[in-house]
């Protein structure tokens, strides 16, 4: 699951101006209403059908004891390993030693399965690496807020992305590598997308909320259940590597329904688990006032001034049409810099064509 993918699909979607101390509509790409891309008719949920599997908690238990030979008293073919290992980070998300390597063959008593480390470790040193990601999460979850749901989660969603470079090279590789894991996100502070997902599920189980990886796009993402209900999150979209160039972390896919999650990506046919995702009450900008109905340049332009405390701000449209208004006014027109905190010295936006987002850096 690699980023120089997703990266090649969203060019049409994200725009970057730079110091423009006067943009003309020449430098505006008109924006191009998205598609929403349907959920698989014969989606299947394997979550379930897992967890029902005696044979899939005894071998759970075996590799969390750092046991590369399983034996479990069921009948099971590789296809059924497979299947285990590609549910098993939603279940598991703390397993992050295991190869691409298993087998499975029968024995008296049910079967052996067989599993290969990760590419580079040494099988002996894992219970020493699992000591230290499980010192690492518990330092997290020391520092996460008390209170609502939503303030947990956002400070998880920022913590991951601000102390987390994305690993364009460990994509590019041709093997899996501690990148693809917890550890390699929270303790190496390098990964790429399933780290990241994984990561979040790894300390949201931890803080006791329901969330879960799902896939898709060549990439990988969480649900998370807040209040009562489900929203998506995609952290790994959300980082723009802060800590290296200055930005903070964005919140464009930060508590997302379908709808809105489903303008950027297709869903592979099988999930673990896939949650019907409607609400929005949670979303980062329903929260903090800046999801408009219509674009109202005042409206606008007053909530670009409220974020004079902050480096950037954020803000989201309904519709397309009122999307477009705003893009056209505030850059075409350069009415921005009627907002007494924007610099055209200085300011670079991001723009997000299939959220109707819209990022502002001071």
């Amino acid at each position: 699951m690699r980023k120089h993918h997703i990266i090649a699909a969203m060019t049409a979607s994200l725009v970057l101006l730079a110091g423009c101390s006067s943009p003309m509509k020449e430098h505006i790409e008109a924006p191009v209403e998205p598609e929403v891309n349907s959920v698989p008719n014969n989606l299947t949920i394997t979550g379930e059908e897992m967890n029902s599997n005696e044979w899939y908690h005894e071998m759970c238990d075996e590799i969390l004891q750092f046991k590369s030979t399983c034996i479990v008293h069921t009948h099971v073919t590789n296809e059924d390993v497979k299947k285990a290992l590609a549910h098993l980070p939603s279940d598991h998300p703390e397993i992050f030693w295991l190869g691409n390597r298993y087998s499975a063959t029968t024995v008296t008593d049910g079967s052996k399965i067989k599993l290969g480390v990760l590419d580079g470790l040494e099988e002996d040193d894992v219970p020493e690496m699992a000591a230290k990601l499980d010192e690492k999460l518990n330092e997290i979850v020391s520092k996460v807020p008390s209170g609502s749901d939503y303030d947990k989660i956002l400070f998880v969603h920022d913590y991951i992305a601000d102390n987390t470079t994305y690993d364009y090279a460990g994509a590019a590789a041709d093997k899996s590598q501690l990148c693809h894991t917890t550890y390699g996100c929270l303790v190496d502070g390098k990964a790429v997308c399933e780290g990241y997902a994984e990561s979040f599920t790894l300390i949201m189980n931890k803080l006791g909320i329901e969330s879960g990886i799902c896939t898709g796009s060549n990439h990988a993402w969480n649900y998370v259940k807040a209040d009562g209900k489900y929203y998506w999150l995609d952290i790994t979209w959300d980082d723009l590597d802060s800590h290296a160039t200055g930005y903070q972390a964005e919140h464009t896919y930060f508590l997302v329904n379908s709808d809105l999650l489903l303008r950027s990506r297709s869903i592979d046919w099988t999930q673990g688990y896939f949650p019907d995702c409607t609400a929005m009450d949670e979303n980062y900008y329903v929260k903090n006032g800046s999801y408009f109905d219509k674009y109202d340049r005042s409206e606008v332009i007053s909530y670009i001034e409220s974020c004079s405390d902050k480096k950037h701000c954020e803000f989201m449209f309904a519709d397309f049409e009122s999307y477009k208004e705003a893009l056209y006014d505030l850059f075409d027109d350069s009415k921005v810099y009627k907002a007494s905190n924007v610099d055209p010295d200085t300011m670079k936006y991001f723009r997000y064509d299939n959220m109707f987002a819209v990022n502002i850096n001071f």
